[in-house]
């Protein structure tokens, strides 16, 4: 069980920064907010992230929803070790260990400065035909790759949503990091999946477990200048053009059989093959791995594109987070909080606009008064490459994203993941639907248990069907519920009965439920049962 408030907790509390913070800067500040005028909570790894503007700046503010071990003694030493090292790749931070309060209690919190720029995933959406640009992209990597190598240093979780493109590179999200002075092989995370040794366990904790990121971002990025639609074909958002799948089998995988169909990529796909094969501890350096030097020895045949693509089928689906079915109330409901990919068909797509004028769009995966749905307000609608519309009722979604809290209004409850990428979202066949659908439990986040395990029996089709075992953990409040966690409650314990509105945000309305017909039949019964009766006494 965690010992850190739920996510609705914390929205509950930061909506009033005054008594929320005690960091004078904070108490004055104005947190982000979506168009229903709800705090906007970004997840990732051990916290939830909010936008905060205050004295004409602005600060992320991250609040830890899950346990993490040390957690004060590692970001001591992360602040001494970074000021150590210098360099301008990182965002300068404060860890204050009783920076929130909620329900009573003081929580820890980290205070970064804001920096503007796009992730490494919207630059990548935004750019990946320019040339230039990737080049560029690609040698600003390996500048940052020298410099932490130069310094001991690792962050632990390189991925497009830890790494934002200006000038100059800046890594975020520090819960995973490595700095000199920290004890190796003790690591709380292990990174994400897509960009990560399919061997990776906490055992490799230290100053080099950022070397298979950097050879995977380096070579994906060469094949992006070389030729874009590779992005196109392979990219679902959460990864450049490899994935975890194509990590655990490259000798079957469709996206190993491209790269290596560039004859300028050809060697270094080969030996990347052989690298995830290989130990973890016999990863090369960035630098050797484009001499060819000290990679790993293994005999691994990639087929050709046609041939891998056949086998692939068969393999089991590899997911960055949790895959759940959006049809599926009850098992979204247990991964509020938590990243997801959301699957499912879309049944009715929404558009308004809030009482503030701007517009907004919900999509909908269900038709019920327990919905599942998409929120994308204005900023989000802005960042889509195209906005929905009803032409969108019948496809199928993959989407990626927290989960938020439950919200119950006058036309029911819903579940919803908020959109703010364009990334985020990527239309699937019906055939490769089902087929995410059927893959194994994973385990949702970076908790620092053995990938092996986690990876384990992913070489053959799952005999179950359905949906994926959702392990989002069900957090026990320290203090008393918040406004929904009744609503919750009863999602969670599997109660069929749609729970009684609790709040009603300001902001956009839902859509009307459908008309319920008048029941005649049963006036009439009831008109003549009293008629009987007046008359029986007469």
């Amino acid at each position: 069980m965690s010992a850190y408030p739920t996510m609705d907790q914390y929205n509950d509390a930061v909506q009033h920064p005054q008594t929320a913070f005690s960091d004078p800067v904070l108490k004055a500040a104005k947190i982000a907010t979506n168009g229903m005028g709800l705090p906007i909570a970004l997840g990732g790894g051990f916290a939830l992230t909010y936008t905060a503007t205050a004295q004409g700046r602005k600060f992320a503010i991250r609040c830890f929803h899950k346990e993490a071990k040390g957690l004060e003694a590692r970001y001591g030493h992360v602040d001494k070790g970074l000021r150590t090292a210098g360099g301008s790749y990182f965002v300068g931070f404060e860890y204050q260990p009783t920076g929130v309060l909620v329900n009573g209690k003081r929580y820890p919190i980290v205070k970064m400065d804001w920096v503007d720029g796009d992730t490494l995933g919207s630059f990548l959406e935004d750019n990946y035909s320019d040339k230039s640009r990737i080049e560029r992209l690609r040698q600003q990597f390996t500048d940052v790759e020298r410099f932490l190598r130069s310094k001991g240093l690792a962050h632990g979780d390189l991925q497009n949503g830890n790494v934002l493109v200006k000038s100059d590179l800046k890594l975020i999200d520090y819960d995973g990091i490595f700095v000199p002075t920290m004890a190796a092989g003790q690591g709380a995370e292990l990174g994400h999946k897509h960009f990560q040794h399919p061997k990776r366990s906490a055992a490799d904790f230290g100053p080099e477990m950022d070397r298979f990121s950097f050879i995977v971002i380096d070579l994906s990025l060469r094949a992006i200048a070389h030729d874009s639609k590779l992005f196109a074909k392979y990219s679902n958002g959460e990864n450049i053009i490899l994935t975890a799948n194509d990590f655990i089998d490259p000798g079957n995988s469709a996206a190993f059989a491209d790269l290596k169909a560039i004859p300028t990529l050809a060697r270094d796909t080969t030996n990347l093959a052989s690298i995830c094969t290989a130990p973890v501890k016999s990863v090369p350096t960035l630098e050797d791995f484009l001499a060819a030097k000290n990679i790993p020895a293994a005999a691994i045949i990639i087929r050709a594109p046609a041939a891998a693509k056949e086998v692939k089928k068969e393999a089991a689906y590899v997911g960055a987070y949790d895959v759940v079915d959006a049809t599926n109330f009850a098992l979204v409901a247990k991964q509020v909080g938590n990243r997801v990919e959301l699957v499912g068909r879309v049944t009715k797509v929404h558009t308004a606009k809030t009482k503030y004028g701007k517009p907004y769009c919900f999509v909908f995966f269900n038709d019920s008064r327990q919905s599942v749905k998409l929120n994308i307000w204005s900023e989000g609608l802005a960042k889509l490459s195209g906005a929905p519309s009803q032409a969108w009722v019948g496809k199928w979604l993959s989407v990626q994203g927290l989960v938020d809290p439950a919200y119950s209004g006058r036309y029911g409850t819903s579940l919803s993941i908020t959109i703010t990428s364009n990334s985020q979202l990527r239309t699937i066949t019906e055939m490769e639907a089902r087929h995410r659908l059927k893959s194994p439990t994973l385990t949702t986040g970076t908790k620092a248990t053995d990938n092996r395990s986690i990876l384990a029996g992913l070489g053959t089709t799952p005999s179950r069907t359905g949906v994926s075992r959702a392990r989002g953990r069900t957090y026990t409040p320290t203090a008393p519920p918040s406004k929904n966690q009744a609503i919750l409650d009863t999602i969670r314990q599997g109660s069929g009965a749609s729970p009684q509105p609790t709040w009603t945000p300001s902001g956009a309305p839902s859509p009307p439920p459908p008309k319920k017909e008048i029941p005649w039949g049963w006036i009439i019964f009831g008109a003549f049962v009293l008629f009987m009766i007046i008359r029986a006494k007469i």
